[in-house]
């Protein structure tokens, strides 16, 4: 069988449709909600060969789920090896001898038109020989999958096949790479009601047919017999396969003397466990200043790249760093009073799917305790402080202890979004300072800074600044105890609080992917068991659960969380705030048969 699908990688394809304003009669009221469309892919599987008195032409449209779309509209062309049409003969749907007969198809310009059954299966029967062509199956595409097209050669045949049908039993869509094998199961059914003449007449054994299993690359992995069931079983050696990612795995079946030839693609997702260790023994340093800690990320399959590793103090944040190469660099800045060893522990955040997180790393971390010269100098400020106090000095120590404290001070990324006071601000009505990364600290530029009151005409803005490219700001405005700081940026989550008196900030922000994530980390959290995994819930695994409940909506909101968290299409806020206001209500599902 020969299939072809568009897609933008296997398995799925997001299509983000952004219906805007225009100016036109019917042009989208301004301000009005934008609307998002999440499109999932379409797949062909056909077969064609020639008979004595004509042709047939049999196959399937699936979705990237291998769900059955029923009441598509196929369209059939055929043209020769050089791309030149062909005159199509009357054709009719495929009906079993003594049933009705089904209506004709006469080709228009389009070829023929075929719409698909409940199954999502079509057939047609030409009422002509149709030698040296190739048919081209098309599937337009609607409001919820993707356009499709297939190039189906007319194979020359001495006599009628019966058509095969292949399918996963039971549907295989994660395989892990840590275990040596997988078992995959390949069940094969034989459609007697297409065949005729010799075909239709003959005892079609299903045992000892020949299955071969391929990847997306083509590269056969395995080939097994059928048993007396029909069912092709293989242990498949996960060593043979590609590195953690997407990817499709393809049962075909090459046909025979009376059967037709067949295949079936399933998505998948090869996922493998990432696991961390130290690059060398750590030396001390000051915590103040941060200790860098070097990583080594790898996995069964080498070294991963891309993710972040948090470096956590007491289940806080106190550090992260991006993972390349199978590497990262993480500073962990913090306090400690004394010197001597402090616990820290190390945890892997994947970027995509298929790199799952390992256990978490414990380490002691060695703290340096102050430096001869900075014990000779806090001895000597100790000793000034004192003459002073001495000479007369009338200032309180609780005054100058307090002056410290506002020393802006070097912070580590926080791991969440919000706002720090590092010190006060150079001007009596001004804020200044930087927005950053709230996991890996890199600057954000182009973020927008704006202080708003309450209003009741008007925007009540009072102020907006945007930052630069090494993320810093300053805003001057009179500060009031009503304003609200609001900040925005092009790919992190908008974050809104009372404005803090005029200082230097340090403001975090959280990217919308992680941020979608961690809404559906919360809400499987709430629902608790099947939909809260180990080690953490992820999208696939929400979205395997809810389909083995038939709770559609809770399926549809994870693929979603999952196209939108690692597709290639960027997040905005319409599309953070759709996902937001689609979240399942705890207990309250509409379940569809």
């Amino acid at each position: 069988m020969t299939q072809g699908s568009r897609r933008c990688w296997p398995g799925a394809l997001v299509a983000v449709s952004l219906l805007v304003a225009t100016p036109s009669a019917h042009a989208q009221p301004q301000g009005a909600p934008l609307r998002i469309h999440v499109r999932g892919s379409a797949q062909i599987d056909a077969v064609a060969w020639t008979e004595p008195d004509g042709f047939v032409v049999r196959g399937s449209v699936v979705d990237d789920a291998r769900s059955a779309l029923a009441g598509a509209p196929i369209s059939i062309q055929a043209i020769t090896a050089g791309g030149a049409p062909v005159a199509l003969p009357i054709a009719e749907g495929c009906a079993a001898d003594g049933a009705a007969r089904a209506r004709e198809h006469r080709a228009s310009r389009d070829g023929y038109v075929i719409v698909t059954d409940e199954r999502g299966a079509f057939c047609l029967r030409g009422r002509a020989p149709l030698a040296n062509a190739t048919l081209r199956v098309r599937f337009a595409g609607g409001k919820l999958h993707g356009a499709a097209e297939a190039r189906i050669p007319v194979e020359a045949l001495a006599a009628p096949l019966s058509s095969v049908i292949l399918r996963f039993d039971p549907p295989l869509d994660a395989i892990d790479l840590d275990r040596q094998s997988e078992t995959v199961t390949v069940a094969l059914r034989i459609d007697r009601s297409g065949a005729r003449g010799p075909a239709r007449g003959a005892l079609l054994e299903r045992e000892r047919l020949t299955i071969a299993l391929e990847d997306e690359r083509g590269v056969k992995l395995a080939e097994a017999a059928t048993g007396g069931d029909g069912r092709a079983r293989f242990e498949l050696d996960t060593g043979r396969l590609d590195r953690p990612g997407r990817g499709a795995l393809r049962a075909r079946f090459d046909g025979g003397a009376t059967l037709a030839k067949a295949s079936v693609t399933q998505a998948i997702v090869r996922h493998a466990q990432v696991t961390l260790a130290l690059s060398h023994p750590l030396e001390p340093a000051r915590a103040q200043e941060g200790v860098p800690i070097d990583v080594e990320v790898s996995s069964s399959r080498g070294p991963v790249d891309g993710g972040v590793v948090e470096a956590l103090r007491a289940g806080e944040p106190v550090g992260a760093a991006a993972v390349t190469s199978g590497k990262a660099r993480v500073i962990a800045a913090f306090t400690a009073e004394r010197e001597g060893t402090v616990p820290l522990s190390l945890r892997y955040v994947p970027a995509a799917p298929y790199w799952l997180p390992g256990p978490e790393l414990a380490i002691d971390v060695p703290v340096a305790g102050p430096g001869v010269w900075r014990q000779i100098a806090l001895g000597a400020i100790v000793l000034a402080v004192a003459g002073w106090v001495l000479g007369g000095w009338r200032r309180a120590p609780k005054r100058a202890a307090a002056e410290r404290a506002k020393e802006p001070k070097a912070a580590a990324p926080p791991g969440r979004a919000g706002v720090r006071i590092m010190g006060p601000s150079e001007r009596a009505t001004g804020w200044r300072g930087a927005v950053a990364d709230a996991h890996d600290g890199t600057p954000i530029a182009r973020a927008e800074l704006t202080i708003v009151v309450p209003a009741f005409d008007g925007s009540g803005v009072v102020a907006r600044a945007s930052t630069d490219d090494a993320g810093e700001f300053e805003i001057e405005a009179e500060h009031r105890s009503d304003a609200r700081l609001v900040v925005r940026a092009p790919t992190h989550s908008s974050y809104e609080q009372a404005l803090p008196p005029p200082s230097t900030l340090a403001i975090a922000l959280v990217t919308r992917r992680r941020a979608v994530l961690d809404r559906l980390v919360r809400w499987a959290r709430r629902q608790g068991a099947p939909f809260e995994g180990p080690p953490e819930p992820t999208p696939g695994h929400v979205r395997r659960v809810a389909s083995r409940v038939q709770q559609h909506d809770v399926e549809r909101w994870a693929t979603r969380i999952e196209h939108a968290a690692f597709g290639p299409a960027p997040v905005d806020e319409r599309l953070e705030e759709d996902l937001g206001a689609e979240e399942p209500k705890p207990g309250v599902s509409q379940l569809t048969p």
